[in-house]
């Protein structure tokens, strides 16, 4: 990831804030839905929850991710492919993910063995994006 991206994502996000991300619908249109996001490398990682997103995403991979400040309408704007993960070093991450946001008595709250039927990781690779007035 380029360093002016992860500075950009850094600044402004939280842990604990909520981010929207948009996928391609059957129809071809998007789908926007509030998620949690975290960085790790050159990947973002999302708690994902829903049948839509998560039926769209198996069938286009294609995600566009919003992240914005009310105060001074900075925001970053990021495209890129996700994939779904479900595997053990997935796991791992997504309870570093909730851990990160909630601490340890929050992710022992909110455990979940990650499944297709459930909650999945979601895996961005960054293709292109857009920052706006953050600094």
């Amino acid at each position: 990831m380029k360093p002016e991206l992860l500075q950009a994502l850094h600044t402004i996000h939280s842990a604990d804030g909520w981010v929207s991300l948009g996928t391609v619908s059957k129809g071809g249109g998007p789908h926007v839905t509030p998620v949690m996001m975290g960085v790790n490398g050159d990947v973002l990682l999302f708690s994902l929850t829903g049948k839509q997103k998560k039926r769209n995403i198996e069938r286009d991979q294609r995600v566009c991710v919003a992240l914005s400040r009310a105060e001074d309408l900075a925001h970053v704007v990021v495209w890129g492919d996700m994939q779904l993960r479900h595997d053990a070093e997935a796991q791992a991450l997504w309870d570093g993910l909730i851990e990160g946001a909630f601490g340890a008595e929050g992710l022992a709250a909110r455990r979940r063995t990650l499944s297709l039927e459930g909650t999945s990781l979601g895996v961005m690779t960054p293709r292109r994006y857009r920052i706006y007035k953050v600094s």
